[in-house]
């Protein structure tokens, strides 16, 4: 034990000393005792002597045996091995110093206010802004050994390990050592009420934040006290109170330097084990897979699969959750099997879903109906795939079932995607209205997460940057297009999530900046780490169509014939009545480009009409698409001369786009729209009620001027512009050479021009194809 002239010689002001006799003043009156129960060093000792100095007493190492009534004042100072049992009746008032264990029948003299408790935050020194004072945070021994050696840690290190943490109760050195090892404190609502007592009688060594967190201050006295609590046994209690007060991580690993693997593991899995960093944090979750290493336990598996696919790595949770369950004897556990799932979900949800369903089922029968943490996380990953396949009723069911758990788990994080799919949902859906309040719940759960997740915040901004863009607001979704993705590089964006950023951000930015902007920033999606074939399919389709809008029918065509698909050329050649039956989502994306793309290259065709009105019966369409499908079939009826038909189907895609508040579909097919607005025949009818939106003509894309061109020798032109021989021309418009020159003939004459280099020259300068 260091020398106790360390614990003495701090206590040379009379401050204690006078507020010690105010305390006394008090006594009588019901008060029998006022008990000093501080740390080692705070002055107990010295008090009572300078006590027994000013008032002519002694001071006694137990309860004298012969109290009179006339003694004003019983001194005691008792030793650590001893108990007493304090004098009833008339006996003279007392000051002792020891724990309340050590008095007997301390618990009823507490409950009837015969004794008071005088602690650490009554005889710790007050700032005096000396260096002395910074170093001890006013503890009195230590505040007069800085006094002498103000550069003497070692000496303060060896009196915390020797004589302060050997004083300390079992319990109050397991709150100690969490606090210690805590990275954010120890949340106090989470406490039992004697933990709590035990972190208020550590005041002012332990602080409690204006939130509510018990921590160590930022003061050289707490990094002492680390290094004196990292010789400290890991004992459960120390993990339980890490457990209870927020900090599992920290539980966990030092169950696991104090060798108790199975009682780490066993934390790890009431904290939610896959869903681990969900719960508490990435931070959190890379600390505990640090601190297990190799592991082999499926519940360590598993949050590895989940920590490395969150960031972006796909293919490796592929590899780990391969090896893991390759084993027989593993294969079937719940955790792996939802991480599995999980990583379904990233890779391509509509192609298991079928499969997926019954092992939902199976899944929460074998997860007890206490775990709430899991059988919430399976409803979750339910829901992704109901809302890839537009089960709208279904989705809303199960993510009231998915909060329901997660709040009785208390996992605002995951509370917070339940909210940030359903907006998803209504904004794919383009109800708008129906979107906006998820956002608002999303942000409030987000705010109770109790660990940073920036990247998040850069989701509520995304999806209300998106919700501006369906009301026909795009600037703020092309702005956050231009800046904010570098953040999703290798971050966790849910496949759903991403291709909406995906289709917002690219049509975005082509309204506002135009086709290289909207090609620069699909690039950007290409180099990430995205490797699913899902993603890839996602950003070829935007690019076509993107291709498509600007009249780069060319070069659009040969991107969609080389994408490896189902719905391919030969599929959409032969496409009649099967439009009406396709449900899987991927098929249905890939056959309206195809649509698309025979819309711009054949408008006149009746098997394109007859095709656009099959799929237009397709009950799986969102509303979305079901309002594009419109405006692509008045384009249809008008070029085949059936102004009427063109007249109701483009009126009842802008009247419902504009009851709902949802104008992309409209300005996404801006060109479109904008021609069939400009024929005088479509003014009649049921388009004399209907007002065009008016961000119709703003923005880079709009209709481009034609230079007098005919439909077909415009074709022409650009397929010139793209590069494509004579030959190829004649291919693309099904025409014979001698067409093809006949064609090029006139557009050279009306452009002025002798060959096909100074004719694509004019026809940028006149602003007819993208420069």
């Amino acid at each position: 034990m260091v020398d106790i002239q360390l614990v003495e010689e701090g206590q040379d002001r009379e401050e204690l000393v006078d507020a010690a006799d105010r305390l006394i003043s008090r006594l009588g009156a019901g008060l029998r005792v006022i008990l000093l129960h501080a740390l080692p060093g705070a002055g107990k000792t010295t008090l009572l002597s300078r006590l027994a100095a000013r008032r002519g007493v002694a001071v006694h190492h137990g309860m004298p045996d012969d109290l009179s009534p006339k003694d004003s004042l019983v001194l005691v100072d008792l030793p650590e091995t001893s108990s007493i049992a304090l004098p009833g009746g008339d006996a003279p008032p007392c000051i002792v110093a020891a724990r309340p264990e050590q008095i007997r029948d301390f618990s009823r003299l507490a409950l009837y206010g015969e004794v008071k408790s005088v602690g650490n935050t009554d005889l710790f020194l007050p700032d005096d802004g000396s260096e002395a004072w910074r170093r001890s945070s006013g503890w009195p021994a230590l505040y007069g050994h800085y006094r002498r050696a103000p550069e003497d840690d070692a000496t303060v290190l060896a009196f915390l390990k020797s004589t302060v943490l050997p004083s300390l109760t079992s319990d109050l050195s397991a709150l100690l050592q969490s606090v210690c090892s805590a990275h954010h404190g120890v949340v106090d609502n989470r406490l039992s009420e004697t933990q709590r007592a035990g972190f208020t009688w550590l005041h002012p060594v332990v602080v409690r934040s204006p939130h509510g967190v018990w921590h160590l201050p930022d003061t050289p006295l707490s990094d002492l006290l680390r290094r004196a609590m990292q010789d400290e046994p890991q004992i459960p209690a120390t993990a339980r109170i890490l457990y209870r007060g927020g900090e599992p991580d920290a539980a966990i690993r030092g169950l696991l330097a104090a060798g108790r693997r199975k009682s780490a593991v066993s934390l790890l899995q009431k904290g939610g084990g896959v869903m681990f960093g969900h719960r508490y944090g990435p931070h959190a979750a890379r600390a505990v897979l640090d601190a297990f290493g190799e592991d082999n336990d499926p519940s360590v598996l598993a949050l590895k699969a989940m920590t490395v696919m969150k960031a972006g790595q796909v293919g490796h949770a592929k590899r780990l959750l391969d090896a893991a369950m390759s084993d027989p004897a593993i294969a079937r556990n719940v955790e792996l099997r939802i991480a599995r799932l999980l990583l379904q979900v990233y890779n391509d949800s509509a192609a298991v879903w079928t499969g997926s369903q019954s092992e939902y089922g199976a899944l929460l029968a074998e997860i007890p109906p206490e775990n709430s943490i899991l059988r919430g996380s399976v409803y979750n990953i339910a829901l992704d795939h109901q809302i890839e396949m537009g089960m709208t009723g279904e989705a809303e069911a199960t993510a009231t079932r998915a909060l329901l758990h997660y709040r009785e788990a208390e996992a605002p994080y995951l509370a917070f995607y339940i909210h940030v799919h359903l907006s998803l949902m209504h904004l794919m859906q383009g109800a708008v209205a129906k979107a906006e309040p998820y956002l608002d719940r999303a942000a409030e759960e987000l705010a109770a997460t109790p660990f940073d997740t920036p990247q998040d915040d850069r989701f509520l901004e995304l999806l209300r940057a998106q919700v501006a863009y369906e009301r026909g607001e795009p600037k703020a979704m092309a702005d956050f297009a231009e800046t904010a993705f570098e953040g999703f590089v290798y971050g966790e964006l849910w496949p759903t999530i991403a291709e909406q950023a995906l289709a917002f951000g690219a049509e975005a930015l082509l309204q506002m900046r135009g086709v290289e902007a909207a090609m620069s920033y699909l690039e950007g999606w290409r180099v990430q780490m995205w490797r699913t074939r899902r993603f890839r399919l996602a950003v070829e389709r935007r690019e076509i169509m993107l291709l498509q809008t600007v009249r780069r029918w060319h070069e659009a065509r040969t991107k969609l014939e080389s994408m490896a698909t189902r719905i391919g050329r030969v599929w959409i050649d032969s496409a009649g009545e099967n439009l009406v039956d396709l449900r899987d989502a991927e098929d249905i994306m890939q056959a309206l480009i195809w649509l698309r793309q025979h819309l711009f290259e054949r408008p006149r065709d009746q098997i394109l009409a007859d095709r656009l009105s099959f799929l237009a019966a397709n009950p799986n369409l969102t509303w979305r698409q079901s309002q594009i499908v419109k405006i692509w079939q008045a384009v249809s009826a008008r070029r085949r001369g059936q102004v009427g038909d063109a007249r109701h189907l483009l009126a009842d895609a802008l009247e419902h786009c504009t009851a709902r508040q949802c104008l992309a579909p409209i300005l996404e097919e801006r060109p479109l729209v904008i021609g069939l607005l400009d024929d005088p025949r479509m003014a009649g009818g049921p388009m004399r009620h209907v007002k065009p939106p008016r961000q119709l003509r703003t923005g880079v894309v709009g209709q481009a001027p034609t230079g007098g061109l005919s439909r077909q020798e415009l074709r022409a032109l650009l397929l010139l512009v793209e590069g494509c021989s004579n030959k190829e021309i004649a291919h693309q418009m099904s025409v014979s050479l001698p067409t093809v020159k006949f064609h090029l003939k006139n557009l050279f004459r009306k452009l002025d021009v002798s060959d096909r280099r100074s004719a694509a020259m004019a026809a940028r300068h006149a602003g007819i194809v993208e420069t």
